[in-house]
């Protein structure tokens, strides 16, 4: 059973500690841990580490009746009506693919989430305030952003899932040119007009391309 004191030695034996990460995870991919998913967020944070945690909550979006916008990947007027429920960034408005540990990180007394009604992070650690700057409907990608701005290092961890699950691959898009695809979410009893990635199907197609990025580990007991 991995512990804590495992764990810790092991993100600074592979350099990860003091760094942002970037967690794309599903937390039975750690096996046996003790504590639980806690002690796994416990160990990144003591060991100096920002965590950047998608907590996304798709059913406030809304799809109201107007035109649409050029190639922006949806026909609305073929889609049902449907009942959005209203985003207020409560932590239990979240995805249960998300994930166990972005739904405990939403009530630890430090996490902020950013505030995309859709597409929202979850982020604690010393380097947070620098990765809230920014933020805004039409900047989904802003803790991203920030990294690379603030020159920040940074690590992105997927953990027992695969590409389609790596979010910060639609920032990768945003930095080829591709127009992010605009849609609509209920927020705070509005109607509000947000930029999202969208689809990721076909992103496990990048695995050889980036094969040479990627570092296969795994977390051993000592």
């Amino acid at each position: 059973m991995l512990t804590k004191g495992d764990i810790i030695g092991q993100l600074g034996r592979l350099n990860i500690a003091n760094k942002v990460v970037c967690l794309h995870s599903s937390f039975r991919s750690f096996g046996d841990v003790q504590g639980g998913p806690q002690t796994l967020i416990d160990a990144f944070l003591e060991s100096g580490c920002t965590l950047v945690c998608p907590t996304f909550f798709y059913l406030a979006q809304t799809y109201p009746a107007r035109t649409n916008y050029l190639n922006n990947g949806i026909e609305y007027e073929s889609v049902p009506e449907m009942c959005s429920v209203n985003y207020t960034g409560d932590p239990s408005q979240i995805e249960p693919s998300m994930g166990v540990i972005p739904k405990i990180l939403l009530d630890i007394e430090h996490t902020t989430r950013t505030k995309h009604p859709t597409n929202s992070f979850a982020i604690t650690g010393k380097d947070k305030a620098l990765l809230l700057a920014n933020q805004s409907p039409f900047n989904v990608y802003s803790a991203y952003k920030a990294i690379y701005s603030e020159n920040l290092p940074a690590v992105v961890i997927l953990a027992g899932v695969d590409f389609e699950a790596c979010t910060p691959i639609h920032y990768a898009e945003e930095l080829a040119g591709k127009s992010l695809f605009r849609r609509w979410a209920v927020q705070n009893g509005q109607v509000v007009e947000v930029e999202e990635g969208s689809c990721s199907d076909g992103f496990e197609s990048l695995r050889l391309m980036l094969a040479r990025l990627k570092v296969k580990l795994r977390l051993a007991i000592a």
